[in-house]
């Protein structure tokens, strides 16, 4: 499973995840056309979309993907699903070849869910946009080879940040956003001796850093590779 992050944050998020039969693309929200380009190599035919949830930093580029390559669809999303209502191609999860995919939900302030990817034996969990995770859930996704999980803010660049009021209470609310220090108490309680890598994503441009994210993860997660996935660019690939 090779896992690339094409670009993460408020303006637009997308992961390519090549399996040994199957492309899947995890959002689609910048324009495919500047997801092609964020790849260093031809763009993978893609026949599996999977749509997290209906903001516009996730669906921006979802008409162009299905136009070009027509991929199955999976999503659980009401609003999703009524942006697509044509498409008889939408399923809530799949189970072929060596390949599972699941999904969970989160508490953001539009239905949202998490993703579970499973080939062979290995195993991705990718989760944004939500402001808690909750037992039953933590439970399982405990020790997967790889996380993308959102990191989204500081809480005193938040609090002393440029945003008003009510935008402020809506990030750190339980319908909002992970916070540097949530991100980092959840990931010690499900990382595992399985785990090989994590990707912190989602990260505020006003309200967080890449340094501070990575400080307060490091605190509890000593020996794992640990990246920061961009708005402006891919990051590199992961072979998990």
């Amino acid at each position: 499973m090779k896992v690339t992050v094409l670009s993460s944050g408020s303006k637009g998020n997308s992961t390519l995840i090549e399996t040994s039969r199957h492309n899947i693309l995890i959002d689609a929200g910048l324009p495919l056309s500047n997801l092609e380009k964020r790849l260093n190599k031809p763009f993978p035919e893609i026949d599996i979309l999977i749509i997290t949830h209906s903001h516009n930093d996730h669906i921006k580029g979802i008409k162009s993907v299905i136009k070009k390559y027509n991929p199955l669809i999976i999503t659980k999303s009401k609003e999703v699903l009524e942006l697509l209502l044509d498409n008889n191609k939408i399923i809530e999860n799949i189970n072929i070849d060596d390949l599972n995919i699941e999904l969970f939900p989160l508490s953001h302030d539009v239905e949202c869910y998490g993703v579970e990817i499973k080939e062979n034996n290995k195993e991705l969990v990718y989760i944004t946009d939500t402001g808690y995770i909750n037992e039953k859930i933590l439970s399982i996704i405990n020790d997967k080879d790889m996380y993308i999980i959102e990191s989204n803010h500081d809480i005193t660049m938040l609090r002393n940040g440029p945003y008003c009021e009510y935008l402020k209470k809506r990030v750190w609310s339980d319908s909002g956003h992970l916070s540097n220090e949530q991100t980092s108490k959840y990931l010690s309680a499900i990382v595992g001796k399985n785990t090989k890598y994590i990707v912190l994503a989602h990260l505020s441009h006003e309200n967080n850093t890449e340094e501070k994210a990575l400080q307060e993860t490091k605190k509890e997660i000593k020996d794992k590779k640990i990246l920061v996935a961009k708005q402006e660019e891919a990051l590199e690939t992961i072979e998990v």
